[in-house]
């Protein structure tokens, strides 16, 4: 496994939000796959970088829920489970539906006009086969959603949970049929907030999550039938 080099400046502080990147940046890109045991000895070579900053970087990834510790083991990337798929898409799709009611009554030409910008993004994302950017244009979707809701306490809570989702989408990064359907979902919420269908707006949400997670415990389920 290639080695990553760690950038200046050599600061403690900078050092440790370094490798916490790259350590996530491995995480969900599936070069550490759930199950993995994160040895610090083995990271230290990896980065190139001391034991202090690989130990905080562990401390925030298991704060965000990539990291977990086994008595066992130590320090894990950890299984995906039944229970967590219900757990993080239910507490999104509350997210954004809570993000829609705050904005919905706000939502004007220019605030529509980059969703819809969003949109084609995707749109042409797809065209090309991109899906892994197709995929980033999805996040931002959302993200706007959240941003324009101006709550910054919803804004600190969903960070804390849509860092895991990268977890279930570095297992889609070639799915195009998965990726069609969600944008078909997003135009459905984005026609509502242009009709200022509150109602409609919330239903989209609630099906475009009630599928996601449909869809990811199907593949659970038959990754665990082989």
């Amino acid at each position: 496994m290639a080695k990553k080099k760690i950038e200046e400046p050599i600061e403690s502080e900078s050092k440790q939000i370094q490798v916490y990147n790259h350590i996530k940046e491995d995480i969900l890109n599936g070069t550490f796959h759930p199950g993995t045991v994160l040895v610090e000895r083995k990271l230290c070579d990896r980065y190139n970088v001391s034991r202090s900053p690989i130990r905080a970087a562990l401390q925030m990834l298991t704060r965000d829920g990539l990291v977990s510790f086994s008595p066992n083991k130590g320090m894990i990337v950890p299984e995906i489970t039944i229970e967590d798929i219900f757990e993080i898409y239910d507490l999104m799709e509350l997210f954004q539906k809570y993000a829609v009611r705050r904005s919905i009554k706000r939502m004007n030409d220019v605030s529509l006009k980059a969703l819809e910008t969003i949109l084609d993004k995707i749109r042409e994302s797809l065209d090309k086969s991109d899906v892994p950017d197709a995929i980033k244009w999805d996040i931002k979707f959302h993200e706007f959603l959240v941003d324009f809701s101006g709550s910054s306490n919803l804004k600190h809570f969903y960070n804390q949970v849509s860092g895991q989702i990268g977890r279930f989408l570095s297992s889609t990064l070639d799915d195009t049929q998965l990726a069609e359907r969600s944008y078909l979902e997003h135009k459905q919420i984005y026609e509502c907030l242009v009709e200022g269908n509150l109602t409609g707006a919330e239903e989209a949400i609630s099906k475009h999550y009630t599928n996601t997670k449909q869809y990811y415990i199907d593949r659970l389920l038959g990754e665990h039938l082989f």
